[in-house]
């Protein structure tokens, strides 16, 4: 389902990887029940299994959330299943599990992550074709967003952007994710960058939704909405617009 782009991503706080902290953990079930509950829109972040199963979870490598040192899109859903987050009792949940959870109930913010499955972005759209709640896609891969305009131009689709040489690896990389080159192909709907990389290129943002990340203060959140329409925060409870 197409997002309200002029409503939702400017108007409600992103919970990236749900409302966690303390007993209940990030990109977890029960962060993102927690969000709901407090009415914020959540930010999930993407891989699959080898046997194609789509999960949600941001680490590429399992070992800090599990204790498991390896690629999550390296395993099979039979080893991510029988892992838990921390110790806790809460598992790395399923993309079928996270879209039955929050039912349409608040907004999605959902990042395809980086992996060698081709098939990948052509999973996650068949999914969300039949999803019939608000969200949005986002990446750091202009390419993924290409294809989910092409495959579902309905969709509300977004580029992730830093200026920190630490978000990206490699020279190419970097420049990709800082200038934003390919812009005019995939024609985003919104751009989430970096908050302390505002303000931005009046010409890169013109006629686009701007969300800043990750933000961990009302106070940075104040000083990120002179320059963005919203933000993706954590480790604290926003004020609502």
């Amino acid at each position: 389902m197409q997002s309200n782009k002029d409503f939702w991503l400017k108007s409600t706080p992103i919970a990236h990887r749900g409302l966690w902290g303390g007993e209940i953990k990030e990109n977890s079930l029960a962060a993102y029940s927690a969000a709901v509950q407090h009415g914020f829109a959540i930010e999930i972040d993407l891989y699959t299994s080898t046997d194609g199963v789509i999960y949600s979870f941001h680490d590429k490598n399992l070992k800090r959330m599990t204790g498991f040192d390896g690629l999550i899109y390296e395993q099979t859903s039979t080893v991510i299943n029988s892992l838990t987050l921390n110790g806790s009792d809460q598992k790395i949940p399923t993309l079928d599990e996270v879209l039955s959870l929050v039912d349409g109930r608040v907004p999605l913010l959902i990042e395809l992550k980086d992996q060698p499955d081709k098939s990948y972005v052509d999973k996650v759209v068949d999914v969300l074709k039949s999803y019939k709640g608000e969200f949005a896609v986002q990446s750091f891969n202009p390419l993924y967003i290409k294809k989910v305009k092409n495959l579902a131009p309905e969709f509300t689709r977004g580029i992730l952007g830093t200026n920190l040489k630490a978000h990206a690896s490699g020279a190419f990389t970097r420049f990709i994710v800082k200038r934003m080159p390919l812009n005019f192909i995939v024609k985003p709907h919104f751009i989430s960058y970096y908050h302390l990389g505002f303000p931005l290129p009046k010409r890169k943002v013109k006629d686009k939704i701007l969300l800043a990340w990750t933000i961990k203060s009302q106070q940075n959140a104040n000083t990120a909405l002179n320059f963005a329409d919203n933000i993706i925060f954590e480790e604290f409870i926003p004020n609502k617009k």
